[in-house]
């Protein structure tokens, strides 16, 4: 996978060095542009253009050798360099080039323009190509419904492999064409038949002596999370999408499965890391101000609310040289606490995306993640003991030890922390996701700290904490 990432960058690279080093775009010399780009497949060309202008882009883009091309192109590039390119067309070009791309790719560039503009498009598609792009526009995008295509094969019961095969010879430009899905009544999925059964049979046989009827299908309002989840675990290159009666409304494939785990994948990084836009750097910068604003709030209350904890342990620890010896301390509790928790929080959402933790095995994941934290908070408690002892020889052995029990309890409430709120959100139906940011890191760091201090307040001073 690391190859072909790499030798995909080199092409995209080698293609944008080749195009300024002609000067084709400052020529405007439309011929050597297109021999270039007839050399070039469009899935490389959609990389290119995202670090492009607007200008240089569109000149490129109206330079494909071809409708086919330009309508890939589309397919394949960033929302925000596609939204740049269909304000750039005409509304005939438009027009032209939606027209050539899949239903479910149509039905994706279609929501980035002017409704107005989506009216006319759609009212000049074919009647059936504009009924089965409102179809699927009434779904969420991020459903099973959302992400199928409409353009699958099918043959009702009763028909025979001949005929079944006539079907996919009739359909050659259909998205998927090695599998036919065998229907009853108003579409009712009964079954499915590949195209190499169909091949090995006689003609005058029953389409139903080949066809599969444990099928696995997904309905319509399915997550595209169990959708990708359901096409990993059983290996299937396209799962079948059906209604609440049973009735087959389309199809999901690989690729586009492919495309939804990236998007999750990418919504789920960014979104631990503070922010939720899948495409951050082609975003206003105040709207990507908008977005990460408030997850740095919640931080920022996080570090008022430690604040407050030493303040209040101020008040009650009656001693200004011990404060001054355990607080430079609390920082290095919070930082390892928290570094604890997040590891263990991501792991947690990893495995919840994944299936990996599912509910009759999350109480022996935290028992697992309990003991974990035990023996690391065990390590760097006595490692941290060591230093202290070693390097710095003002504290005495009473502050020390006060370190490393702190540390050790802080270390181990921050792993169970980091294992209870990915699934507590998810119980709640928040992202689990989320926990993985600020949420995590502000509870242990309040918690943590609280927790060190109550140890020193009881251990070093012998009193209880005040009532608040």
């Amino acid at each position: 996978m690391a190859q072909y990432e790499s030798s995909t960058q080199d092409r995209a690279v080698a293609l944008r060095e080749t195009l300024v080093s002609l000067r084709i775009l400052g020529e405007k010399d439309l011929a050597a542009l297109k021999g270039c780009l007839k050399r070039v497949a469009p899935e490389d060309v959609a990389v290119v253009l995202g670090d492009l202008d607007t200008e240089e882009r569109l000149a490129i883009f109206k330079a494909l050798p071809s409708v086919e091309s330009r309508a890939t192109v589309l397919e394949e590039t960033d929302q925000q360099t596609r939204t740049d390119l269909l304000e750039g067309l005409s509304e005939d070009e438009r027009s032209e080039v939606i027209g050539e791309m899949p239903v479910d790719d149509l039905v994706d560039a279609l929501d980035e323009l002017p409704r107005d503009e989506q009216e006319r498009i759609i009212a000049d598609l074919k009647e059936d190509e504009a009924e089965d792009v409102r179809e699927l526009r009434r779904y969420e995008a991020d459903s099973a419904g959302g992400m199928m295509t409409s353009e699958f094969l099918a043959a009702p019961l009763g028909a025979t492999s001949g005929e079944a095969l006539a079907t996919i010879q009739g359909n050659l430009n259909a998205e998927v064409i090695s599998y036919v899905y065998v229907t009853s009544g108003k579409g009712k999925l009964e079954g499915v038949v590949s195209i190499r059964d169909l091949l090995k049979a006689r003609p005058e046989t029953s389409v139903e002596e080949h066809m599969e009827t444990d099928i696995v299908k997904v309905d319509v309002d399915t997550d595209r999370e169990e959708v990708a989840a359901a096409v990993d675990k059983y290996n299937l290159p396209v799962i079948p999408v059906v209604d609440s009666s049973g009735s087959i409304r389309g199809i999901v494939t690989f690729d586009d499965v492919l495309d939804a785990v990236q998007d999750e994948h990418s919504e789920d990084m960014l979104r631990m890391a503070g922010t939720t836009a899948i495409h951050p750097y082609y975003e206003p910068i105040h709207v990507g101000v908008a977005k990460r604003l408030p997850f740095l709030l919640v931080t920022l209350t996080g570090c008022i609310g430690v604040l407050m904890v030493q303040e209040h342990f101020k008040a009650v620890i009656n001693t200004a040289e011990l404060m001054l010896v355990v607080l430079p301390i609390v920082h290095l509790i919070s930082g390892l606490s928290g570094n604890v928790a997040v590891v263990t929080s991501t792991v947690f959402v990893r495995g919840l995306a994944t299936g990996e933790i599912y509910p009759g095995r999350i109480s022996r994941a935290v028992w697992q993640e309990l003991m974990i934290g035990l023996l690391i908070g065990l390590v760097i408690a006595v490692l941290v003991g060591l230093v202290l002892s070693v390097f710095f020889g003002r504290y005495p052995p009473g502050t020390i030890a006060v370190v490393v029990c702190g540390l050790f309890a802080s270390i181990v409430w921050a792993a169970v922390i980091g294992a209870l709120v990915p699934v507590c959100c998810r119980r709640l139906g928040i992202d689990p996701a989320i926990a993985s940011g600020p949420f995590v890191t502000i509870t242990v760091d309040i918690s943590a700290s609280f927790i060190f201090l109550l140890f020193v307040l009881l251990m070093l001073t012998g009193e209880p904490p005040a009532a608040s």
